[in-house]
């Protein structure tokens, strides 16, 4: 499962910088936003492609406002996954 989710993730890498558009960016957030609870909750060395996507996707002139918007969602939901993730691990060592 980690091959195939760098392997997309690497794919959606690529596609940003070379020439977006509204709807390649709207099929982008999509796939990230489907993307990005299991590799917080599975697979945290993807986290740093995940967000320069989300950095560069920001950065795009082409990326609409409801877009960043999403993108903007997109990295709350994250950051309070992992914060609830890692309250749950310290709960988890403290218990054992």
């Amino acid at each position: 499962m980690t091959a195939m989710l760098t392997t997309i993730l690497s794919l959606i890498s690529a596609l940003v910088p070379a020439g977006t558009n509204a709807a390649l960016i709207e099929k982008i957030v999509a796939a990230l936003i489907q993307i990005v609870p299991v590799v917080v909750k599975e697979y945290q060395d993807l986290v740093p492609i995940v967000r320069n996507i989300i950095g560069a996707l920001k950065a795009d002139p082409s990326t609409t406002a409801a877009q960043l918007e999403q993108l903007q969602a997109l990295e709350v939901q994250w950051d309070a996954d992992f914060e609830a993730a890692a309250a749950a691990a310290i709960a988890e060592d403290g218990a054992s």
